[in-house]
């Protein structure tokens, strides 16, 4: 039965996603504490509930770079912190090329690919109860041959214990891309660099790339592939040691030099892979989908290209996709004069189709370029960087589904009286648009102490010595609710009363 309902849901979901257009939320998102034209909204990243996103501007700081945190709550975005920046970094790193961030927001990855004469590097990051810190030291491969701009992409598994590096300019062009793992709270190097067979020419592998959910699912774009056609290759995992699979990927209809694989998204399950590719038809830009069964890739339907573009929009600069591979969004930076655009794509019985009209944030001051695009895993809400607002200060907007309702607690969690070391069941149940989230906390309605691996709507608690209170927070994409603390109480055993014989 439990399958049966998450079917459904899953359902349901896709079903309001494909439903609906998507409207802006809130005014669009500029971090404090820029440095000149830090060109923000450069790369963009959203947690999977969406409630987390990054947004990094590689100008900063005259081209040091840095990257801004921002958190959603009851439908409210907030800069979370002060911006983040490589500690460790050599020269102009150009921090904030690319950004990825975990799962649950809490673990970001952003690269420099001119860190140390443009060695490039990569950066990781964690959050501990709001706060960001960087996490050891900067992440540099080993087997570079020349400057290979490693950082020029960066990605990370849903768990935050995998990340992938591309170094497009790595041994004159040829591009390649290294994978490290966390273990004890340290990163190293898994195995050797990635480099796909079959490229034609220097084809600037690792231009872009994606990895699945688990990490065991790599793609690399490289752009340049015969004469900037283009092509990406796919690379798995098996008890740690990485190989390729199959022959490079190749869209059947682009026009000219596409350059497929200057963006790439992977989904979930590592079954469904999103190409853009900006170059193709002169520019009009365009994005394949690729899926994978039994271990053999082939491109599902023809290319996706938005049906009201305003001029060569540049389509595929940017692509983004939800977990399930069901709901797709492609950037376009240069749509109507360099303002910029998103089109989102949602896939039903094998087939993608266009979901509404193009998205363009409002408040953009000039030429915008938005064209930065990423998406939470069950598709409700986008993302889309734009940074050259304002005389290249950048930005982004965040755009949801219409008509979503916030989370409204039918149920609270009711306390109860327990005996000293025993455990308690509580449980919500609540009403609003899907997916809701759920985190439970300890202590009266507000605090926030929240207890290890309390996020579904029934909570056990740990064997309890004291009288304690929880409550628990359930969010969607449009914002939060919090329940009443249930307390539970505890009692005395009974005791028997014996009478003495006489």
């Amino acid at each position: 039965m439990a399958g049966r309902a998450a079917a459904i849901l899953g359902m349901l979901v896709l079903a309001h996603v494909a439903a609906a257009q998507f409207t802006q939320q809130g005014g669009k998102l500029v971090g404090s504490g820029a440095v000149g034209p830090a060109h923000q909204g450069y790369s963009v990243a959203l947690s999977a509930h969406g409630n987390t996103a990054i947004v990094t501007g590689y100008g900063d700081d005259a081209f040091a770079g840095a990257a801004w945190v921002f958190t959603r709550g009851e439908g409210v975005w907030s800069q979370e912190g002060s911006k983040l920046v490589g500690a460790d970094a050599t020269g102009v790193a150009r921090f904030g090329k690319s950004v990825a961030v975990s799962a649950d927001g809490n673990t970001a990855i952003v690269s420099g690919p001119y860190d140390d004469a443009n060695t490039g590097a990569a950066w990781l990051f964690t959050r501990s109860n709001g706060v960001w810190s960087q996490q050891g030291s900067k992440l540099v491969g080993t087997g570079a041959v020349g400057n290979a701009e490693q950082g020029w992409s960066a990605a990370i598994s849903a768990d935050g214990a995998t990340a992938i590096v591309g170094g497009a300019f790595d041994n004159s062009n040829t591009g390649a891309a290294w994978v490290y793992t966390l273990a004890g709270g340290v990163w190293s190097q898994q195995g050797g660099k990635l480099v796909g067979t079959g490229a034609a020419g220097g084809a600037a592998q690792g231009y872009s790339v994606a990895i699945s959910a688990d990490g065991n699912t790599a793609i690399l774009g490289g752009v340049a592939d015969n004469s900037f056609a283009g092509a990406v290759w796919v690379f798995t995992r098996s008890a740690g040691v990485w190989s390729q699979q199959g022959g490079k990927l190749v869209g059947s209809d682009a026009v000219g030099a596409a350059f497929q694989g200057y963006s790439v998204a992977v989904s979930a399950d590592g079954n469904t892979a999103i190409v853009g590719g900006y170059g193709d038809n002169a520019t009009t830009g365009a994005a394949w989908v690729f899926t994978r069964s039994a271990g053999v890739w082939s491109q599902q339907g023809s290319k996706l290209v938005g049906s009201d573009a305003a001029g060569d929009a540049a389509q595929g600069w940017s692509v983004a996709i939800s977990a399930n591979g069901n709901a797709a969004a492609v950037g376009g930076p240069s749509d109507n004069f360099n303002a910029g655009a998103a089109w989102l794509y949602t896939r039903s019985a094998g087939a993608w189709s266009q979901q509404g009209g193009k998205l363009a944030g409002t408040g953009a001051v000039g030429a915008a370029n938005q064209g930065a695009v990423a998406i939470s895993a069950d598709g409700t809400t986008v993302i889309a960087g734009g940074s050259y607002d304002d005389a290249k200060a950048g930005a982004a907007w965040v755009f949801v589904t219409p008509g979503c309702a916030p989370p409204v607690i039918a149920v609270q969690p009711q306390g109860r009286t327990i005996l000293s070391g025993e455990t308690a069941t509580l449980s919500v149940t609540a009403a609003g648009t899907p997916a809701l989230t759920y985190q439970w906390y300890q202590g009266d309605a507000g605090d926030t102490s929240a207890p290890v691996g309390a996020d579904a709507s029934t909570f056990t608690t740990p064997p309890l010595i004291a009288t304690t209170s929880f409550w628990v927070r359930v969010s969607n994409a449009c914002g939060a609710a919090d329940s009443a603390a249930a307390t539970i109480t505890l009692g005395r055993r009974a005791r028997r009363h014996l009478r003495r014989a006489t």
